[in-house]
């Protein structure tokens, strides 16, 4: 999964939108998960490419994942204590990151240009020339805490910083994608504000889970009908079709949402785990 968003990332940089419909200047991808070992492989994945380019990374996360991340580093042969001590690894917790951007006493654009910005500046500086790979976890902090507006707005602000430094960013959110509320709700503005995106880690096994759910209950004809009818009129090359589906499914069958979904999540999950790329 890792070589996947390193394609992604750097290969299509600028297909994407920013959440105000302008064209990106950088990627702005997110995983779904529901594993967080899933997501130490692409994380690690996706900074060990860099490193192998030359290109710094910066780790925006809560203190358990850095060292989940760093582990998995280790495995790939990249000694994440060297990296740091060179300035080509920076780790901000999310602990401290949060109430310096959401400080009271000042706008939180500048909040965030501040404190953020400035740690793309501290990896950029040890490595002129490259973009710089980040990893970003506060939002899926923000949305636990019941605070999706607050995760948003941070979206956003990553986006805004995008104009003015030379980074690809990929952050994560550990959720249920096969919950109708949620397809119907957040998700849709988590897919807005990102230039790609994710919903699973294993995206063939979750294409194979949606089509089954939906043959098992509209039959094959009509599940057709439905693909024919998302792959047309709901075109978004940003997000996979199976994506696309569970959206559809949750904005116009509401009778069925649930009973379709559930039957999704249960064919994903038996499926066997895909190992890392």
């Amino acid at each position: 999964m890792g070589k996947v968003w390193d394609e992604v990332l750097h290969g299509a940089a600028t297909s994407g939108t920013t959440a105000n419909g302008s064209p990106a200047t950088c990627a702005h991808a997110v995983e779904i998960y529901s594993r967080v070992e899933d997501l130490g492989d692409t994380v690690a994945d996706f900074l060990a490419a860099g490193f192998e380019q030359g290109e710094p990374a910066l780790v925006l996360a809560r203190r358990e994942s850095f060292e989940l991340f760093a582990t998995q580093l280790a495995g790939r042969g990249w000694d994440v204590a060297l990296q740091q001590e060179e300035g080509l690894f920076v780790f901000a917790d999310t602990a401290t990151i949060r109430p310096a951007v959401f400080a009271t006493n000042r706008p939180f654009a500048d909040a965030f240009e501040q404190a953020v910005g400035g740690l793309i500046d501290r990896a950029a500086a040890h490595a002129s020339g490259r973009s710089v790979r980040v990893f970003g976890e506060l939002v899926d902090v923000l949305y636990r805490d019941s605070e999706p507006e607050a995760a948003i707005a941070v979206e956003d602000a990553w986006n805004r910083l995008a104009r003015a430094r030379r980074f690809s960013l990929l952050c994560g959110y550990e959720l249920d994608v096969f919950d109708p509320e949620l397809q119907a709700g957040m998700l849709r503005e988590i897919c807005r504000v990102h230039s790609h995106v994710l919903p699973a880690h294993d995206a063939d096994g979750l294409a194979r889970a949606v089509r089954l759910a939906l043959e098992e209950e509209l039959g094959r004809a009509k599940a057709a009908d439905v693909y024919y009818v998302v792959g047309n009129r709901f075109r978004d090359e940003r997000l996979p079709i199976a994506q696309r589906v569970l959206m559809w499914v949750a904005a116009n069958r509401p009778d069925a949402a649930s009973r379709i979904l559930g039957n999704a999540r249960a064919h994903y999950r038996a499926q066997p785990a895909v190992p890392s790329a």
